[in-house]
C-alpha cells in the first residue's frame, strides 16, 4: 500500500481533569522515518494510539490517508486501518494459545482479507516471503511463546509487514531485549524502511536505539510536542534538556546519537 500520510490538527487526549496529550498540529509526510522520544509519562505511547486510530481524541482531528479517522463509522475505519501497521510494546496476544509463527504472521494478512474469508494461496506466498525476509524459516514451525524475546519482535514485524502497510508504527521494540537482540531489530526496522518505502514512526526512549535513517525527531514533554524537526537540532537544542531535567551531551557513533547526562539537574 501506498499513499500513506498523517496529519493531527489540535488533538487532545484527557484523563479525568489531567491532559496527557495535546498536539496543536503535527504533519507526517509519505516516506518519512520519525523517531518520537520523551521521558515516562511525556504521552509517547498515547499519540502512537491516536496515530493509529486505536484511541479516539477528545477533541481534535486525526487524518490517515486524507480521511479523519475519528470522522468515520466502525467498518470504514476499519479498512482505513489495514494500512498501518502497528506494534505495541507488549505482545497482543493469548499465551493460552499454542500459534506458531506462520500462523501468527498470517495473522497480517488475515487483517487485510474480508470478514470470514480464507487466505489464499497468494496470501500465504506474502507470509512465507516475509518468514524469509526477517530470517524466520527455521522458526516457522515453531510456537511463538517458545521464542525469545527478539525473535518475537521479529515474529511481530513479519506480521505488520505482511499486512503491505503505508504507515509501520512501533512503540519502544527494544524494550526488554538484551543489548545484541536492540541492535538487530532497529537494523532491520531501518532496513525495511530503504527497502519499503514504508512511513515509519518509532517510539523509543533510548535515543542511541534510533538508526541513521531517522532523520527527524519529534519531542514530547508533558504530552505536548517541545520540539520537532532535524535530528541534529533537536539534541542540540534546549527543549531537550529541559524535558530530561538534565544538562546533556550528544555524541555521534556510527550514525547513532547517545545522549550523555551531564550530571547538572535543571530546577529544583
Amino acid at each position: 500500500m501506498t499513499g500513506g500520510c498523517l496529519s493531527l490538527s489540535g488533538v487532545q487526549v484527557r484523563r479525568g481533569r489531567r491532559t496527557i496529550l495535546d498536539v496543536e498540529s503535527l504533519q507526517i509526510p509519505s516516506g518519512a522515518f520519525v523517531g518520537v522520544i520523551g521521558t515516562n509519562g511525556a504521552g509517547k505511547t498515547t499519540l502512537l494510539k491516536v496515530c493509529c486510530g486505536l484511541m479516539h481524541p477528545d477533541r481534535g482531528t486525526v487524518k490517515f490517508a486524507g480521511k479523519d479517522l475519528a470522522g468515520l463509522g466502525p467498518w470504514s475505519r476499519s479498512n482505513l486501518r489495514r494500512g498501518i501497521g502497528y506494534i505495541p510494546q507488549t505482545a497482543e496476544y493469548n499465551w493460552e494459545l499454542p500459534f506458531i509463527v506462520r500462523e501468527v504472521v498470517a495473522m497480517g494478512r488475515v487483517s487485510v482479507r474480508p470478514l470470514l474469508s480464507r487466505l489464499s494461496g497468494a496470501d500465504y506466498e506474502i507470509v512465507d516471503d516475509w518468514i524469509e525476509r526477517l530470517g524466520l524459516g527455521g522458526l516457522a514451525d515453531q510456537t511463538f511463546r517458545s521464542l525469545s524475546g527478539g525473535e518475537q519482535q521479529k515474529v511481530l514485524v513479519a506480521r505488520a509487514m505482511a499486512q503491505a502497510p503505508a504507515v509501520l508504527m512501533l512503540d519502544e521494540p527494544c524494550a526488554n531485549l538484551d543489548f545484541n537482540w536492540k541492535y538487530q531489530i532497529t537494523e532491520i526496522v531501518e532496513r525495511l524502511y530503504h527497502q519499503t518505502g514504508v512511513t515509519i514512526l518509532l517510539v523509543s526512549h533510548d535515543t542511541s536505539l534510533l538508526p541513521p535513517a531517522c532523520s527527524r525527531i519529534v519531542l514530547l514533554h508533558e504530552g505536548r510536542i517541545s520540539a520537532d524537526g532535524d535530528i541534529d537540532e533537536v539534541f542540540a537544542s534546549e527543549a531537550l534538556q529541559v524535558a530530561y531535567r538534565c544538562r546533556i551531551e550528544t555524541l555521534n557513533i556510527g550514525g547513532r546519537k547517545y545522549v550523555v547526562n551531564k550530571n547538572q539537574t535543571l530546577g529544583a
